[in-house]
């Protein structure tokens, strides 16, 4: 028994995709683009926290080490395996002012410039850390930044 040839033959498609799976590229790169940025929002959030408690954690060293610099770095380094390295300004500044809010020289005393109370002497502890994301999202920064302002008397 011979068979039809015609009736045998499956119809032939145009291009590699039938009409049955078109548009399925654009759905399955929507929900890749979705777990991405969900990965990556997440890990943005987590590393800002981190960064914030490491700066907490300096702060509170820096209440009995003041002029400890690198003893603050290190305890902000590890105070959590951070990947990248976290990165420090120079020095940590320090702000001082007396009871009245009125802001003077660190070396200058509040009663020398009649000022009520005494010396009020803030740190303000900072650390930086580079951003690692899966995607390279627009309006998406480059590094993190986080400030402690601590009063050390």
């Amino acid at each position: 028994m011979r068979r039809d040839r015609e009736t045998e033959r499956r119809p032939r498609l145009r291009g590699p995709c039938s009409a049955c799976c078109r548009g399925s590229v654009a759905a399955e790169f929507a929900v890749l683009a979705r777990i991405a940025a969900t990965a990556d929002f997440g890990s943005l959030i987590r590393q800002s926290a981190a960064l914030a408690g490491a700066t907490r954690i300096g702060a509170e060293y820096a209440r009995f080490h003041p002029a400890d610099l690198t003893g603050i770095k290190g305890a902000m380094q590890n105070s959590m395996s951070f990947s990248p390295q976290l990165s420090f300004p120079a020095n940590f500044s320090q702000s001082c002012e007396c009871d009245d809010g009125t802001a003077i020289a660190c070396s200058q005393s509040c009663a020398t410039v009649d000022r009520p109370g005494p010396n009020r002497v803030f740190m303000r502890i900072t650390a930086n850390q580079a951003v690692v994301l899966l995607v390279p999202w627009p309006g998406i920064p480059n590094s993190l930044s986080s400030t402690t302002e601590m009063r050390s008397q």
